[in-house]
């Protein structure tokens, strides 16, 4: 099994769990030596629309980045070169003596920080795209690395597309985590909180919770303390006995 294939399969079985998939993620990049590595599922190039998973970058970097997307330089001249669907190093495509854009070249590139970046995007439908992109803040990639990623851009727009349809559905129906017992879940609950519901389940707390479905805080809190209502439960470790011990088929 080639590399590529590997990490799919991985993908495959992390399911949608965001932690689960930051691992895959995670594992890709110290396959190739990457510094950062993110895969991004949504609508480009505003990030704060669509799925973000990523390694070793801190969370107010990623914000920055989510915020000034789309004044990413590198992001439009790749557009306009037509070169949707491949892995391509950023610095080579564009050299710094050839960016015009004053405020990208001293600013954003400078709170970014990386020298060396493997990265491209390919459409998934006529709004998604899926983008690969792996940083290194000193020495370059190896030359197999390109093509390793390269393989993978290729392997990964089904699995792409299936995250982002299943997730839609999750979003706008919920799911039952566990089938069993005799818990009958009302139909007070709206899609949102049954989501919520077998996030909990599966170990998710509050804050991860907020980080996979890319809300408020308080929204979180407040769809947890519509739950606990609605179930008649007095707490989260009250509502979690009731979801693994009652829930009906």
């Amino acid at each position: 099994m080639n590399r590529a294939n590997y990490w799919i399969r991985n993908l495959i079985e992390a399911g949608q769990s965001h932690l689960d998939i930051n691992h895959v993620v995670a594992d890709i990049g110290r396959s190739v030596g990457a510094d950062v590595s993110i895969l991004f599922l949504g609508s480009s190039p505003k990030l704060s629309l669509g799925h973000v998973f990523h390694a070793g970058i801190e969370q107010p970097l990623l914000e920055y980045y989510e915020r000034h997307s789309q004044s990413d330089v590198y992001l439009r001249h790749y557009s306009q070169q037509n070169l949707q669907g491949t892995i391509v190093p950023l610095q080579t495509m564009l050299p710094l003596n050839k960016i015009t854009d004053e405020w990208f070249r001293d600013e954003m590139l400078r709170t970014i920080a990386v020298k060396h970046s493997l990265s491209g995007y390919c459409r998934l439908n006529k709004s998604d795209v899926q983008v690969l992109t792996f940083h290194r803040y000193s020495s370059p990639f190896k030359p197999e690395c390109q093509l390793q990623l390269q393989q993978l851009m290729d392997a990964l727009v089904p699995w792409s597309q299936y995250y982002l349809s299943k997730q839609q559905l999750m979003n706008k129906f919920g799911t039952i985590p566990l089938q069993h017992g005799s818990l009958q879940l009302p139909d007070t609950l709206t899609p949102a909180e049954r989501q919520v519901i077998q996030l909990l389940s599966r170990g998710y707390d509050g804050s991860e919770i907020t980080q996979f479905r890319r809300v408020s805080k308080e929204t979180t809190k407040s769809q947890i303390k519509s739950i606990l209502h609605k179930l008649e439960c007095k707490h989260q470790n009250h509502l979690l006995h009731k979801v693994y011990t009652e829930l009906v088929t």
